[in-house]
């Protein structure tokens, strides 16, 4: 929602007495304190539709109104929590059975009816006033005593009603009179036309008394002075009449005025001390540069716009200029500047209509320049710089030249003698006396002004490198703001009260002169500068500088400078700094492991956290950098000051048990000192952290120490007898790993015979077929040759590339990254051996479940297969091979049943007994051939086993119990 707000309905609007804006809404009230909203909902309540703030602000109790019900919502202490709600249905010793509503505040939204409502009525210090049966009554608080002051009063005069302490006023625009009440009185004034005014809209809250005037979207804020009504005109807001605005509050101290709709949200409308002057020309920029004081009140650029505060208008007919950097009035109040690489000259006897030209001849005018009673300009010629000075304003005779070794960005008469010409490299400084460049200040420094203070100190901005003092002829640096924005400064103007402002790519800064020379002096804490941004009333917060004029002082005391958009006008003297006050600062909440708690003079972490959020609640409602809020853990010696970002949260991380303060600072007035504040932390140890248990822990560890040294005596004394029977046990170790190294040589060399083994049945097939098809003449007899060779060619090419997997099986991880389907492998196989079985009039049937899956290493799985496929097609002539896989919650049993010749009891007994041994005792291979004993290697590896059975009526089934 708008504003970061749950819901757009807003209200009701009142601040209390610590400075936070509080909204009332539906089911729910929220604080504001300049930058966060807080909620606060969910309270005991049957009915949660509340409706207007009353109370006493100064009293700390601020009431909110809840419709039919027995308990109200008090806010106070910062916090709203759930009361008793006041008696309010016979007020005054009125006749009981009447209906009574007590009026709080007045505004559009608000419909007078004698329906339902008897009796309206407003509560003051001295007594009650009653809008009842046509009449106005009062009762007096103390005496009681009722006086019917007037009849044949309509309710409906109720919607221009409004109050001023104890002053009630009712506007009546038939008789362009004002109704006063008074203390029980009764009498007419007169007042300013606006309150009599059909069109205008009445608002008015007793709880701040505050009431405002509305007429055709201007607002205006209603004062009683010495008897008279005097409305204060404050901003202009249309849209106010569309968006149902029931809640409005006026905010002096902030300068803030916020609307609250029932339609859209929360508006919240600064009124600024700056001023904006535009010219609003179609198809026209708004980038200001050089301009010339012209009156009074207002400057003139030399496209003719004359700018005042609050609006321009144009003295002379010109076209738009994309060369708006130079311009000043000559000694007959001439406007000179440059325009298309040439002097113009408009003269101001014909009111600027008629002007003249004067250019150089080859020659580029990159700048003109008015100092000291000199006219100067700046010119480029074949790659040289050269300054001209002019006899006086005559542009068409040079008095002087002046050759430069860099270009010239602005120019600066010291005194009759001296001339500084600032460009890419410093200053140079010109001696008429001597006529030549007798000194270079600030070496390398892109100078873009030069300015002169009222104490005649020299200052000079640059080019992305900052502000600098001129002071015995040396530079010195002057310390930026907190985000370096016054590294692009442009130029400075001093005020009355010896403030510096300073205009740059990012804001308008102010900084005290005196201040600023103190840190020069002595550099002790930081520079505090005041930043003004577009939230102060600026349409763009990046100004010109790279232009001469670039600032002014008008003669009615008002500051103007070139922005990207318009001019900025503003009184000095006016503009104000906004500050906290020094006690408005309150650290009350804090999230501990994701819990909100309330704090009240600590805060105790207990055991185990490491880390928690502080709520630094402070209300300030202007950029949060001008108060440099900072924070830091004090007891840690790590901590450092940290600068709260706009969520006003300081976080605990990682911080040991023990006793600390959160230290907090910040600006409370423009002198630059801080103001602290602290909160007390204790983060709870657990006894292992304890000193206590520290000392225990070092008496241990002497303690262990001690038996270590003991322990380590004993050891060395044992240490002679177990070398001697360790070299005993070397040797026979030795003499088994050279019995294991031998097996394993003999191992290789029968593995590599298996590869040759595996790799012989569908070579020795293909080259069957190919001596068949050599003998045969029948064209579909070599077809179905050819077919028989390329498809086990294929499968034997796909073999042959998983060949380097093959020999390093046993270097492989047991697992695979991937699940992969049984069927998968199992088809791969068949596809290869399907050519050579049907030569010999044997299928093979792939009957394997397609949902049965493995992590076992493939490629250790896929020998497996082949070699028992392999074994079953060589001894299978007239038959079929049937391979089907289930599986269990432990293992996947894989079964391969031939109907060929089969094993021999003695074969089947050797190779189940196989699996009988222990993993510690060497396998012993019988001459049976290696490719099964590679299998049964594979098998143990992976923690499987396997059985043979004898088929019926012949064959072998070989069954796989893979380990899942």
């Amino acid at each position: 929602m708008d504003n970061g707000l749950p819901q757009n309905s807003v209200k009701d609007i009142v601040k209390d007495k610590y400075g936070f804006i509080w909204l009332s809404m539906e089911g729910r009230v929220m604080r504001y304190d300049g930058s966060n909203f807080t909620e606060y909902k969910n309270f005991k309540l049957k009915n949660l539709s509340f409706g207007d703030f009353y109370g006493n602000i100064q009293n700390d109790s601020i009431v909110v109104f809840n419709t039919s019900e027995k308990k109200n919502l008090l806010i106070s202490h910062r916090q709203p929590e759930v009361v008793s709600a006041p008696n309010t249905s016979e007020p005054g010793g009125s006749l009981k059975g009447k209906i009574y509503k007590m009026l709080v505040k007045n505004n559009i939204t608000v419909r007078y009816t004698s329906h339902y409502i008897n009796s309206y009525f407003i509560r003051l210090q001295a007594g009650s006033y009653y809008f009842e049966d046509n009449s106005i009554v009062y009762v007096d608080k103390k005496s009681k005593k009722k006086n019917i002051l007037m009849t044949g009063f309509s309710n409906e005069r109720l919607k221009r009603l409004f109050v001023h302490g104890e002053n009630v006023f009712i506007a009546d625009p038939v008789n362009h009179k004002i109704l006063h009440l008074y203390k029980g009185s009764l009498f007419y004034i007169k007042a300013p036309a606006i309150y009599n005014d059909q069109d205008t809209k009445v608002y008015w809250q007793q709880i701040t008394g505050q009431v405002f005037m509305i007429s055709q979207g201007k607002i205006y804020k209603s004062r009683f002075l010495k008897g008279e009504l005097k409305p204060t005109y404050l901003l202009e807001y249309k849209e106010i009449d569309k968006e149902i605005s029931g809640a409005m509050y006026y905010d002096e101290f902030s300068n803030k005025l916020y609307i609250g709709s029932s339609i859209n949200g929360l508006k919240i409308l600064k009124l600024s001390d700056f001023f904006v002057s535009t010219k609003n020309l179609p198809y026209q920029d708004e980038v200001c540069y050089a301009a010339i004081p012209f009156g009074n009140s207002s400057v003139l650029t030399q496209e003719g716009i004359r700018y005042f505060n609050n609006r321009s208008e144009r003295i002379y007919a010109a076209p738009q200029s994309y060369d708006k950097r130079y311009i000043f009035q000559d000694n007959s109040g001439n406007l000179v500047y440059r325009e298309n690489n040439s002097i113009h000259r408009r003269y101001k006897d014909r009111n600027f209509t008629k002007y003249d030209s004067i250019s150089f001849k080859g020659k580029e005018i990159d700048g003109l320049y008015k100092s000291g009673g000199l006219y100067m300009a700046s010119v480029l010629d074949k790659k040289l710089f050269y300054l001209y000075i002019f006899d006086n304003d005559n542009f068409r005779k040079v008095q002087k030249i002046i050759p430069c070794k860099d270009n010239i960005d602005v120019v600066f008469r010291f005194n009759s003698d001296l001339l500084y010409l600032g460009g890419s490299d410093g200053i140079y400084v010109f001696s008429f006396g001597q006529n030549k460049i007798i000194k270079q200040i600030g070496k390398k420094l892109p100078v873009k002004q030069i300015i002169k203070t009222k104490d005649g100190k020299i200052w000079f901005t640059t080019y992305n490198r900052g502000i600098y003092l001129l002071q015995d002829h040396k530079v010195i640096r002057i310390p930026s703001d907190k985000n370096d924005f016054l590294a692009n400064a442009h130029y400075i103007l001093e005020d009355k009260k010896e403030n510096l402002w300073i205009s740059s790519d990012n804001g308008l800064f102010r900084v005290n002169k005196n201040t600023l020379l103190q840190y020069l002096k002595s550099p002790k804490g930081a520079v505090t500068y005041y930043r003004y941004t577009k939230d102060s009333g600026f349409l763009n917060n990046e100004f010109n500088g790279s232009a001469e004029p670039c600032a002014h002082i008008l003669e009615d005391g008002q500051f103007v400078f070139p922005s990207m958009e318009g001019f900025v006008f503003f009184d000095p003297q006016k503009a104000r700094c906004f500050y906290p006050g020094s006690n408005d600062v309150y650290m009350e909440r804090a999230k501990v492991r994701g819990q909100l708690i309330r704090l009240k003079d600590k805060l105790f972490l207990p055991a185990g956290s490491k880390s928690a959020d502080v709520y630094i609640d402070i209300p300030y409602y202007s950029d949060l950098d001008n108060i440099y809020l900072q924070a830091r853990l004090a007891g840690d010696e790590e901590s450092i000051w940290t600068d709260i970002k706009s969520d006003k949260i300081f976080r605990i991380t990682n911080a040991a048990p023990g006793d600390y303060h959160i230290l907090i600072r910040f600006l409370s007035s423009e002198n630059g000192r801080f103001v602290y504040k602290s909160l007390p932390v204790e983060i709870a140890a657990y006894f292992y952290q304890t000193t206590i248990f520290k000392v225990l822990l070092v008496g241990i560890i002497i303690l262990l120490v001690v038996i270590m040294v003991q322990i380590r005596t004993n050891f060395l004394r044992l240490k002679n007898k177990v070398l001697t029977n360790t070299l005993v046990n070397k040797d026979k170790e030795l003499q088994e790993t050279s019995n294991k190294l031998k097996h394993e040589s003999d191992y290789q060399k029968k593995l590599i015979e298996s590869i040759s083994h595996d790799i012989t049945t569908p070579v020795k097939f293909i080259a069957l077929l190919s001596q068949e098809l050599y003998h045969s003449e029948d064209t579909k007899t070599q077809k179905k040759y050819f077919d028989s060779i390329y498809k086990t060619s294929e499968q034997l090419y796909k073999f042959t590339l998983s060949l380097k997997e093959y020999t390093e099986l046993y270097k492989q991880d047991n697992s695979a990254e991937e699940e992969y389907v049984i069927y998968d492998l199992i088809e791969t196989k068949r596809l290869l051996f399907e050519e050579i079985a049907a030569r010999q009039n044997t299928f093979i049937y792939n009957f394997c479940d397609h949902h049965v899956k493995a992590h076992i290493n493939k490629n250790i799985l896929l020998a497996i297969f082949h070699n028992i496929i392999d074994n079953a097609v060589k001894n299978t002539s007239d038959g079929e091979i049937i391979i089907s896989a289930t599986s269990t919650e432990s293992h996947i049993e894989i079964s391969i049943a031939d109907t060929g010749s089969g094993m021999s009891d003695e074969q089947r007994e050797y190779y189940s007994g196989l699996f009988k041994k222990h993993e510690h005792e060497h396998l012993t291979f019988k001459n049976y051939g290696l490719g099964l004993h590679m299998v049964v290697q594979l098998m143990m590896k992976i923690k499987s086993r396997m059985t043979f059975h004898k088929n019926t009526p012949q064959g072998t089934i070989i069954k796989l119990f893979i380990k899942i």
